[in-house]
């Protein structure tokens, strides 16, 4: 499967790379007559100057009559006329074609982030074989506490979305939040469908909404065997209707829930995704599926596994933001070309993640699809989990809660993120948490505005309902 979501265009990126050779001879010719006219320049200049210096020690001496002083102020006036030549020439010469050619450089950094094959993503985080809790099928749960004495007994569990990226959009939250004292750190990475065997202990693995959930139940299970205490869950995005189910079906398991810009409530308010699934239909997901699904290549540890085009995912979210996403490529294009590197490496940073896609098990987006954008069954009360019907008025009330929401969200509006909050009745209101920020989606875990404003209280939510280590 191809990583980068423009390998859907191969004659867009035919179109790239020809458009390439034009600048790379451009960028060299203007490199090379820089060098030659800035070596040549330095040299008459060298030269120059080299020939003042020997006038300062034999003028005085084949010009006798002159006085020492008037030499020296002829020189120095010499020296200053030449000096502001070479300056002049330097700017209004050399600088132009430096400057032109460092122009050609960045338009050609700009074609090469979507020309390139991109390095496969991980997280920034350093760890190995010893970090890794638990290796599911459909998953992989990390540590990632800090090195120190925990002053709380509880693991902090984030859990990241798949939504055809790779999981590390989760990282700087479970960063932001280890940073504020939620020291006892695990992360849970989704792996790509393509790794996901389809035989398991020789049982077919079906990785839907209830594989997702006995996955995510084993998770937890593992953390709260750990400590002896159950972590506090959070959602990041599309795992908070799923995490939620998981925590009705065992109470034990959650010390605190939350989740941020999750599709918890879909009928709280209008949005995209919601109107578009609920006109086409339930049938509409398997229809398309079935036209743009794959089968698994023997070659990968995943065979035989029918599967949803990641590609294609990411398209529709391009799709779904063409605007910021055309201003963000503007802006790209600028600091490349004026050498702002610092904010062009960010930018790029992102794009280099959000273009490197992963794939879904087809079961999986149909279940997502079908029970969480078209049926909202959760929060209507018909979901059926290994024959056990389960609804938001199961929520435990021993379990306090969190959500946030962002009002600029077109992927889970505002009130879809949080509108569930006021549905449980069994928490106590000092128990709850209802957060809304000014941002976008990706703001919700991306922005420092939003992480030192908003996760902060977050934090201080968790660890005033955590279990203190016993010094």
């Amino acid at each position: 499967m191809p990583a980068s979501v423009m390998t859907l265009f191969p004659f867009m990126l035919n179109g790239m790379e020809a458009m390439k050779i034009p600048l790379e001879l451009t960028a060299e010719f203007a490199l090379k007559d820089f060098r030659g006219a800035s070596a040549g320049l330095d040299i008459l200049k060298n030269t120059h100057d080299a020939q003042i210096e020997v006038s300062r020690n034999f003028l005085p001496l084949v010009a006798p009559l002159c006085k020492e002083e008037s030499c020296k102020e002829l020189l120095d006036l010499y020296q200053e006329g030449s000096n502001a030549f070479f300056s002049f020439y330097r700017k209004n010469l050399l600088r132009p074609l430096l400057r032109f050619y460092e122009e050609r450089e960045g338009e050609l950094e700009f074609l090469n982030l979507f020309t390139d094959e991109h390095p496969p993503q991980d997280w920034s985080v350093e760890y190995d074989r010893s970090n890794i809790l638990l290796d599911l099928p459909g998953l992989r749960c990390i540590d990632i506490s800090a090195n120190l004495r925990h002053s709380i007994d509880n693991y902090t569990v984030i859990f990241a979305p798949r939504a055809g990226h790779h999981s590390n959009i989760a990282e700087r939250v479970a960063l932001f939040l280890r940073g504020q004292g939620l020291t006892r750190m695990a992360i849970v990475e989704q792996k790509c469908a393509e790794d996901i065997p389809l035989y398991v202990g020789g049982r077919r693995h079906h990785e839907n909404f209830e594989g997702q959930v006995r996955q995510y139940t084993e998770i937890l299970e593992h953390l709260k065997g750990k400590t002896g205490v159950p972590p506090h869950l959070v959602a990041v995005c599309q795992p908070g209707p799923l995490l939620m189910t998981t925590l009705i079906l065992r109470p034990d398991l959650g010390k605190t829930f939350g989740s941020a810009g999750a599709p918890m409530h879909t009928e709280a308010e209008r949005g995209f995704l919601t109107d578009f699934a609920r006109s086409m239909g339930k049938n509409y997901i398997e229809r398309l599926t079935a036209l743009f699904g794959q089968t698994v290549c023997d070659d990968r540890p995943g065979s035989g596994r029918e599967i949803f085009d990641g590609r294609l995912h990411v398209l529709g979210f391009y799709l779904l933001s063409m605007d910021q996403h055309v201003k963000n490529f503007r802006q790209l294009l600028d600091d490349l070309k004026s050498g702002k590197s610092e904010s062009a490496e960010k930018q790029k940073a992102f794009y280099e993640w959000y273009n490197y896609v992963q794939s879904f098990p087809r079961s999986f987006i149909e279940d997502t699809y079908k029970k969480i954008f078209v049926g909202n069954e959760l929060i209507r009360g018909d979901l059926v989990i290994d024959g056990k019907t389960v609804g938001i008025g199961d929520y435990p009330g021993s379990v306090p809660l969190w959500a946030l929401g962002g009002n600029k969200d077109n992927i889970a509006p505002p009130l879809q993120a949080t509108g569930h909050m006021g549905l449980i009745e069994a928490v106590p209101e000092e128990d709850k948490l209802t957060l809304v920020c000014n941002g976008g989606h990706m703001a919700l875990f991306r922005s420092q505005t939003v992480l030192g404003e908003y996760y902060t209280k977050i934090a201080r939510f968790i660890l005033d309902r955590s279990d203190l280590t016993l010094l």
